[in-house]
Protein backbone atom coordinates (compact mmCIF):
# COMPACT_ATOMS: atom_id res chain seq x y z
CA UNK A 1 0.00 0.00 0.00
CA UNK A 2 0.97 3.69 -0.35
CA UNK A 3 0.15 7.30 -1.98
CA UNK A 4 -1.00 7.01 -4.90
CA UNK A 5 -2.70 3.57 -5.06
CA UNK A 6 -6.44 3.72 -5.60
CA UNK A 7 -8.07 3.12 -2.84
CA UNK A 8 -5.35 2.41 -0.35
CA UNK A 9 -6.86 2.39 2.94
CA UNK A 10 -10.58 1.39 1.34
CA UNK A 11 -11.89 1.46 -2.44
CA UNK A 12 -15.98 1.30 -2.70
CA UNK A 13 -17.74 0.04 -5.76
CA UNK A 14 -20.56 2.08 -6.47
CA UNK A 15 -23.78 1.14 -8.99
CA UNK A 16 -25.38 4.39 -9.52
CA UNK A 17 -28.88 4.09 -11.22
CA UNK A 18 -28.51 6.39 -13.55
CA UNK A 19 -25.34 8.23 -15.29
CA UNK A 20 -22.93 8.73 -12.82
CA UNK A 21 -23.68 12.26 -11.78
CA UNK A 22 -20.87 14.28 -11.50
CA UNK A 23 -21.82 16.64 -8.27
CA UNK A 24 -21.97 12.93 -6.56
CA UNK A 25 -18.54 12.32 -7.06
CA UNK A 26 -17.12 15.55 -6.62
CA UNK A 27 -18.71 16.13 -3.52
CA UNK A 28 -17.47 12.19 -2.26
CA UNK A 29 -13.45 13.16 -2.70
CA UNK A 30 -14.77 16.74 -1.08
CA UNK A 31 -15.68 15.06 2.16
CA UNK A 32 -13.71 11.59 2.78
CA UNK A 33 -10.37 11.52 3.70
CA UNK A 34 -7.43 10.48 1.73
CA UNK A 35 -7.49 6.61 0.15
CA UNK A 36 -10.20 5.90 0.15
CA UNK A 37 -12.16 5.56 -3.43
CA UNK A 38 -14.86 4.81 -5.51
CA UNK A 39 -15.19 3.26 -8.60
CA UNK A 40 -18.69 3.83 -10.41
CA UNK A 41 -21.09 2.01 -12.98
CA UNK A 42 -24.30 3.25 -14.05
CA UNK A 43 -27.27 1.47 -14.96
CA UNK A 44 -30.07 2.69 -17.52
CA UNK A 45 -32.50 4.40 -15.87
CA UNK A 46 -33.10 7.51 -17.73
CA UNK A 47 -36.48 8.04 -16.53
CA UNK A 48 -38.50 7.44 -13.08
CA UNK A 49 -40.87 4.88 -14.43
CA UNK A 50 -41.72 0.99 -13.83
CA UNK A 51 -40.25 -0.45 -16.32
CA UNK A 52 -37.11 1.69 -16.01
CA UNK A 53 -36.26 0.61 -12.70
CA UNK A 54 -37.63 -3.17 -13.28
CA UNK A 55 -34.76 -2.86 -16.35
CA UNK A 56 -32.28 -1.26 -13.65
CA UNK A 57 -32.52 -4.05 -11.03
CA UNK A 58 -32.11 -6.67 -13.83
CA UNK A 59 -28.36 -4.97 -14.61
CA UNK A 60 -27.27 -5.16 -11.32
CA UNK A 61 -26.00 -8.51 -11.07
CA UNK A 62 -24.27 -7.59 -13.98
CA UNK A 63 -22.60 -4.67 -12.40
CA UNK A 64 -21.76 -6.00 -9.22
CA UNK A 65 -19.77 -8.31 -11.22
CA UNK A 66 -17.92 -5.83 -13.40
CA UNK A 67 -16.97 -3.51 -10.13
CA UNK A 68 -15.65 -6.68 -8.26
CA UNK A 69 -13.33 -7.04 -11.37
CA UNK A 70 -11.68 -3.74 -10.18
CA UNK A 71 -10.84 -4.87 -6.52
CA UNK A 72 -13.50 -3.23 -4.49
CA UNK A 73 -14.19 -4.43 -1.09
CA UNK A 74 -17.66 -3.50 -1.04
CA UNK A 75 -20.31 -2.54 -3.09
CA UNK A 76 -22.75 0.56 -2.62
CA UNK A 77 -25.98 0.18 -4.62
CA UNK A 78 -27.44 3.70 -4.89
CA UNK A 79 -31.16 4.77 -5.44
CA UNK A 80 -34.38 4.28 -3.57
CA UNK A 81 -36.81 3.88 -6.23
CA UNK A 82 -35.89 0.84 -8.02
CA UNK A 83 -35.63 -1.10 -4.47
CA UNK A 84 -39.24 0.21 -3.43
CA UNK A 85 -41.01 -0.98 -6.02
CA UNK A 86 -40.69 -4.38 -5.16
CA UNK A 87 -42.12 -3.89 -1.68
CA UNK A 88 -40.67 -4.03 2.16
CA UNK A 89 -37.92 -6.10 2.43
CA UNK A 90 -36.57 -6.17 -1.16
CA UNK A 91 -33.37 -4.93 -0.21
CA UNK A 92 -32.13 -7.06 2.08
CA UNK A 93 -33.29 -9.59 -0.22
CA UNK A 94 -31.79 -7.61 -3.32
CA UNK A 95 -28.61 -7.26 -0.94
CA UNK A 96 -28.07 -10.82 -0.83
CA UNK A 97 -28.54 -11.87 -4.41
CA UNK A 98 -25.95 -9.07 -5.45
CA UNK A 99 -23.36 -10.36 -2.90
CA UNK A 100 -24.24 -13.87 -4.21
CA UNK A 101 -23.59 -12.86 -7.54
CA UNK A 102 -19.60 -10.75 -6.84
CA UNK A 103 -18.54 -12.34 -3.94
CA UNK A 104 -18.76 -9.05 -1.88
CA UNK A 105 -20.32 -7.52 0.85
CA UNK A 106 -23.22 -5.10 -0.78
CA UNK A 107 -25.11 -2.12 0.76
CA UNK A 108 -28.07 -0.96 -0.21
CA UNK A 109 -29.16 2.64 -0.26
CA UNK A 110 -32.62 1.86 1.76
CA UNK A 111 -30.70 -0.46 3.86
CA UNK A 112 -27.80 2.47 4.50
CA UNK A 113 -30.65 5.04 5.20
CA UNK A 114 -32.57 2.63 7.74
CA UNK A 115 -29.60 2.21 9.56
CA UNK A 116 -28.85 5.66 9.72
CA UNK A 117 -31.62 6.76 10.96
CA UNK A 118 -31.80 3.72 13.42
CA UNK A 119 -28.80 5.43 14.25
CA UNK A 120 -29.51 8.84 14.92
CA UNK A 121 -32.81 7.47 16.75
CA UNK A 122 -35.20 8.74 14.43
CA UNK A 123 -38.91 7.60 14.47
CA UNK A 124 -40.92 10.33 12.58
CA UNK A 125 -39.61 12.21 9.56
CA UNK A 126 -40.01 14.75 7.05
CA UNK A 127 -39.40 14.11 3.58
CA UNK A 128 -38.76 15.74 0.74
CA UNK A 129 -38.13 14.16 -3.05
CA UNK A 130 -37.61 15.88 -6.34
CA UNK A 131 -39.61 12.20 -7.19
CA UNK A 132 -42.94 11.69 -8.97
CA UNK A 133 -45.83 11.45 -6.16
CA UNK A 134 -46.18 7.61 -6.20
CA UNK A 135 -42.59 7.07 -5.42
CA UNK A 136 -43.10 8.98 -2.31
CA UNK A 137 -45.77 6.96 -1.06
CA UNK A 138 -44.05 3.64 -1.88
CA UNK A 139 -41.00 4.96 -0.05
CA UNK A 140 -43.64 5.81 2.65
CA UNK A 141 -44.55 2.37 3.07
CA UNK A 142 -41.00 1.50 3.19
CA UNK A 143 -40.18 3.13 5.98
CA UNK A 144 -43.23 2.21 7.90
CA UNK A 145 -42.49 -1.78 7.34
CA UNK A 146 -39.28 -0.46 9.22
CA UNK A 147 -41.37 1.32 12.34
CA UNK A 148 -40.50 4.96 10.98
CA UNK A 149 -42.92 7.14 10.07
CA UNK A 150 -43.62 10.04 7.24
CA UNK A 151 -45.53 12.40 9.25
CA UNK A 152 -45.35 14.64 6.14
CA UNK A 153 -43.96 14.62 2.52
CA UNK A 154 -43.21 17.02 -0.72
CA UNK A 155 -42.68 15.63 -4.28
CA UNK A 156 -41.51 17.79 -7.36
CA UNK A 157 -43.41 15.75 -9.31
CA UNK A 158 -40.56 15.24 -11.81
CA UNK A 159 -40.05 12.20 -13.94
CA UNK A 160 -36.89 12.63 -16.09
CA UNK A 161 -33.39 12.51 -14.57
CA UNK A 162 -32.37 15.34 -16.79
CA UNK A 163 -34.47 17.74 -14.96
CA UNK A 164 -33.61 16.85 -11.49
CA UNK A 165 -30.02 17.67 -12.44
CA UNK A 166 -31.08 20.78 -13.57
CA UNK A 167 -32.68 22.03 -10.46
CA UNK A 168 -30.43 24.43 -8.95
CA UNK A 169 -28.62 23.16 -5.31
CA UNK A 170 -30.89 25.45 -3.30
CA UNK A 171 -33.98 23.40 -4.34
CA UNK A 172 -33.47 20.55 -2.67
CA UNK A 173 -32.63 22.97 0.92
CA UNK A 174 -36.03 24.94 0.41
CA UNK A 175 -38.33 22.04 -0.44
CA UNK A 176 -36.71 20.19 2.79
CA UNK A 177 -37.20 23.32 5.49
CA UNK A 178 -40.90 23.91 3.77
CA UNK A 179 -41.59 20.04 4.45
CA UNK A 180 -40.32 19.95 7.68
CA UNK A 181 -41.99 23.37 9.05
CA UNK A 182 -45.39 22.22 7.58
CA UNK A 183 -45.19 19.18 9.87
CA UNK A 184 -48.14 19.26 13.12
CA UNK A 185 -45.98 18.18 15.35
CA UNK A 186 -41.95 18.30 15.68
CA UNK A 187 -40.36 15.49 13.37
CA UNK A 188 -37.44 13.43 14.83
CA UNK A 189 -35.18 14.28 11.47
CA UNK A 190 -35.80 15.17 7.68
CA UNK A 191 -35.17 12.55 5.02
CA UNK A 192 -34.19 13.01 1.71
CA UNK A 193 -33.46 10.80 -1.11
CA UNK A 194 -32.07 11.23 -4.99
CA UNK A 195 -28.39 11.35 -5.96
CA UNK A 196 -29.90 13.67 -8.30
CA UNK A 197 -30.22 16.89 -6.63
CA UNK A 198 -28.90 19.22 -3.74
CA UNK A 199 -25.31 19.22 -2.43
CA UNK A 200 -24.30 17.76 1.15
CA UNK A 201 -23.75 20.61 2.37
CA UNK A 202 -27.39 21.13 2.73
CA UNK A 203 -27.02 19.07 5.44
CA UNK A 204 -25.50 21.23 7.86
CA UNK A 205 -27.79 24.03 6.66
CA UNK A 206 -30.82 22.46 7.29
CA UNK A 207 -29.67 20.86 11.01
CA UNK A 208 -27.95 24.27 12.15
CA UNK A 209 -31.22 26.13 10.44
CA UNK A 210 -34.35 23.78 11.92
CA UNK A 211 -32.40 22.57 14.70
CA UNK A 212 -33.13 18.60 13.88
CA UNK A 213 -31.52 15.84 11.94
CA UNK A 214 -31.00 15.00 8.59
CA UNK A 215 -30.64 11.85 6.38
CA UNK A 216 -29.85 12.15 3.00
CA UNK A 217 -29.27 9.78 0.23
CA UNK A 218 -25.26 11.12 -0.06
CA UNK A 219 -24.56 11.51 3.96
CA UNK A 220 -26.04 7.76 4.38
CA UNK A 221 -23.49 6.27 1.55
CA UNK A 222 -20.54 7.89 3.47
CA UNK A 223 -21.47 6.49 6.75
CA UNK A 224 -22.31 2.99 5.61
CA UNK A 225 -19.28 2.65 3.45
CA UNK A 226 -17.15 3.90 6.10
CA UNK A 227 -18.67 1.59 8.67
CA UNK A 228 -18.28 -1.36 6.75
CA UNK A 229 -14.77 -0.89 5.36
CA UNK A 230 -13.35 -0.07 9.22
CA UNK A 231 -12.60 3.30 8.35
CA UNK A 232 -13.08 5.67 11.32
CA UNK A 233 -12.83 9.29 12.43
CA UNK A 234 -15.25 11.82 12.27
CA UNK A 235 -15.87 13.60 9.83
CA UNK A 236 -17.08 17.57 10.81
CA UNK A 237 -19.07 20.21 8.57
CA UNK A 238 -21.63 17.92 7.14
CA UNK A 239 -23.80 17.20 9.20
CA UNK A 240 -24.55 15.15 12.49
CA UNK A 241 -24.34 11.75 11.10
CA UNK A 242 -21.15 11.80 10.17
CA UNK A 243 -19.63 13.45 12.86
CA UNK A 244 -20.56 9.74 14.80
CA UNK A 245 -17.76 8.17 12.77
Amino acid sequence: MGVGLTGWRLHVGVIFPTPIPPRAVREWYEVVSDGIDITCVSLSIAQLTDSDMEDAIKGMERAAKQLANFDVEVIYQGGVPPVVVRGPGFANELADRLSQACGLPVITDMTAVIEAMREMKLRTLAMATPFRPFINERITKYLASEQITVMRDNALGIERNTEIRRLPIPAEYNLARKTYLECEKRPDGIYIPCGGWGSIRNVDLLERDLDTTVVTWMNAWVWSAMKRGRVAGPIEGYGKLLATL
